[in-house]
């Protein structure tokens, strides 16, 4: 075979494991930023001294009242 493509069919190689390898590294990374982003925003949230109602109000959101532990009960004979 010409020895161009065997050449250039192992740098292909050499390239394309290097990206795997960074696109691991990324996904880490961002996972790390994402914890950090939380914990700040957490820590925020708390030394701001809302509540939950208030906080949720002023974000605009709803939430669901959980389910007691009595409805669950309910469901679970259910099946």
């Amino acid at each position: 075979m010409n020895e161009r493509i065997v050449k250039l069919r192992a740098d292909y190689a050499k390239n394309d494991s290097k990206i795997a390898a960074l696109q691991t590294k990324n996904k880490k990374l961002a996972e790390k930023i994402r914890q950090l982003e939380n914990t700040e925003i957490i820590g925020a949230v708390r030394n701001s001294g809302l509540t939950i109602d208030e906080l949720l109000s002023l974000l605009g959101k709803t939430v669901k009242a959980p389910e007691t532990n009595i409805e669950l009960e309910e469901k679970d004979n259910e099946i």
